[in-house]
C-alpha cells in the first residue's frame, strides 16, 4: 500500500475522532488536544523581595507615615505614580498601556512553606516544589527545574539553545539549571549567563585592568593557552550532557564574541539606550532581549536582584523597582514590536512575572538618608504575600483580569511551572507527583 492510499484509508477509519489541527499565530501547526497554546515563555522573576505594598497595593510612603501614595510600576500596573514626595527619578513610560491590560494579575498570591531566602525562593520558582533548605548552597535543586521538564518532554526534544537561565546575581544561582534528581539532571539543562560579568560593567572593568606582559610571560601563557585549546571540547562528566552540540555552540561563541568587541552592541533598557541610571537588573533584560535576538529560545528565565538593597536603603529600593518595571516594559514592546515581529515572537509569547518572595510587614533598625525605614524578609505573614502577572496574546491569556483578594488570596509560588508547562504543551508529560502546584487556569483563555 503506497503512503498516500494508507492516509487516505486511516482518515476514513477514524473519521470524526480526530480533532482538526489548527496554526498557532507563529505559523506552526500543531494537534488541537494537548497542544501548545504558545511557543514562547519568559519568566521574569523579582528577586530580592518585593512588598505588595510598594508593587500591587501601590501605598509608596504610605508604610513609612507619610501620606504619598502612588504607582512606582506603570508598565506593568494600572494607577497614577505618585505626585509627591519623589525619593526617585521617574522615567516615563514605555508602554502605551500597562502590561496589567494585556493579562491576568494575581495580585494577592502566596508563598506558603519554608524559609524565605533568596536562594529558597529562586529554587521555589523554579522547580514548582517548596523546600526547606535554608543555606545559599552551591549545589544544585533536589527537584528538577522547568528547564529539565521543557526539554526532556518536550516533542520532539528541544536543544539547549531552547533554554536560558538570565541571572543577576552568582552565588549559587549558576546551580538553578539543572537539579541533581536522578531522573533529570545535566543532561536536561539550560544555558546560563550572568552579562553583568560576562559583558558588563563587570566585564568592561576586567578586561580594563588586564596588563601588559613580558616576551617570557608570554610564553608561558601561550603554553597555558594551547593546553586549554587542546583540551576545550573535553566535558567533565556529568555536566557533559548540558553541553550543546558543535553547531549549537559555534553559534554561542560567535554571539558571545560579537558581545563583547561591540559588533553586536546592547541597546540598554533605559530612557537613552545607554548607560545612564543602568543597574544590573537592567543589564540582564538588556542582554537577554539580544539572546531572543539571537536564537529565539522557547523558555527563558530572567531574575532581578538590586531589590535586595531594601534592607537598608528603602529609597534606592524604589528607585530600582521602578526601573526594574521599566525594564519590563522596554522587554515585552520589544517582542510586540516590529522586531519581535520579524523574530515570531509577537503574539506568541506568554511573560510571567513574579517575586520571588515578598517583605516583613515591620520595618528593621536602619533609616536611609531620607529618613525611610527598611525591611528584612524573616518568613512572617507578609514576606510571604507576593503576586504574577500574566501577560500574553488575547485568544491565549485572558486580558484585563484581577483575580483574588487580601481575603481570598489565589495561587501560590508552586503554580508558575505547570502554568508553563501547560503553555509549553508539555505538561501531561510528567510523571504524576512531581509537581504539587496547578496550573493557573483563571489566566487561561
Amino acid at each position: 500500500m503506497n503512503r498516500r492510499k494508507f492516509i487516505k484509508n486511516a482518515g476514513l477509519i477514524t473519521a470524526g475522532t480526530l480533532a482538526a489541527p489548527y496554526i498557532l499565530p507563529s505559523g506552526r501547526l500543531f494537534a488541537a488536544t494537548g497542544a501548545r497554546k504558545v511557543n514562547h515563555v519568559v519568566f521574569i522573576l523579582f528577586a530580592g523581595g518585593i512588598r505588595n505594598q510598594e508593587s500591587v497595593k501601590k501605598q509608596y510612603l504610605a508604610n513609612q507615615g507619610l501620606a504619598t501614595e502612588g504607582n512606582v510600576m506603570p508598565n506593568m500596573l494600572s494607577g497614577p505614580q505618585p505626585g509627591a514626595n519623589l525619593v526617585y527619578q521617574p522615567w516615563n513610560t514605555v508602554l502605551n498601556k500597562p502590561l496589567q491590560e494585556s493579562g491576568t494579575l494575581f495580585p494577592e498570591m502566596r508563598y506558603k512553606q519554608g524559609p524565605t531566602g533568596h536562594y529558597n525562593g529562586h529554587t521555589v520558582a523554579m522547580t514548582g516544589n517548596y523546600t526547606e533548605t535554608g543555606l545559599n548552597l552551591n549545589i544544585n535543586p533536589e527537584y528538577p527545574t522547568v528547564f529539565e521538564y521543557y526539554r526532556k518532554h518536550s516533542d520532539p526534544a528541544r536543544s539547549a539553545l531552547n533554554a536560558w537561565w538570565m541571572s543577576e546575581g552568582l552565588g549559587p544561582y549558576p546551580s538553578l539549571n539543572y537539579s541533581r534528581h536522578p531522573d533529570y539532571g545535566a543532561l536536561y539543562g539550560a544555558n546560563y549567563m550572568r552579562p553583568a560579568t560576562t559583558i558588563g560593567s563587570l566585564g568592561q572593568e576586567y578586561l580594563s585592568t588586564a596588563k601588559d606582559y613580558q616576551p617570557d610571560d608570554v610564553s608561558r601563557i601561550n603554553m597555558l593557552r594551547n593546553f586549554l585549546d587542546n583540551n576545550f571540547e573535553n566535558h567533565a562528566g556529568p555536566v557533559s550532557g548540558i553541553a550543546n552540540n558543535d553547531e549549537d555552540r559555534e553559534r554561542i561563541r560567535s554571539f558571545v564574541k560579537g558581545l563583547l568587541s561591540g559588533s553586536n552592541p546592547i541597546e540598554w533598557p533605559t530612557p537613552t539606550g545607554g548607560t545612564q541610571g543602568l543597574t544590573g537588573d537592567l543589564i540582564n533584560i538588556g542582554a537577554a532581549w539580544k539572546v531572543m535576538e539571537a536564537f529565539q529560545p522557547e523558555l527563558m528565565v530572567i531574575n532581578t536582584f538590586n531589590l535586595d538593597v531594601c534592607h537598608s536603603n528603602f529609597s534606592q529600593y524604589i528607585n530600582f523597582l521602578h526601573r526594574a518595571d521599566h525594564g519590563v516594559g522596554w522587554l515585552w514592546n520589544k517582542i510586540q514590536g516590529p522586531e519581535g515581529a520579524a523574530l515570531g515572537l509577537k503574539d506568541d509569547t506568554v511573560m510571567i512575572l513574579m517575586p520571588e518572595h515578598g517583605r516583613n510587614s515591620d520595618p528593621n533598625n536602619v533609616n536611609d538618608n531620607n529618613g525611610l525605614r527598611a525591611y528584612d524578609h524573616t518568613s512572617d505573614a507578609n514576606s510571604r504575600q507576593i503576586f504574577s502577572l500574566i501577560a500574553g496574546p488575547p485568544g491565549v491569556i485572558n486580558q484585563k483580569q484581577v483575580i483574588g483578594t487580601g481575603n481570598v488570596p489565589v495561587g501560590e509560588s508552586i503554580d508558575i511551572i505547570p502554568t508553563i508547562a501547560e503553555l509549553l504543551g508539555f505538561r501531561d508529560q510528567i510523571p504524576s507527583g512531581m509537581l504539587p502546584g496547578r496550573v493557573l487556569h483563571e489566566a487561561l483563555a
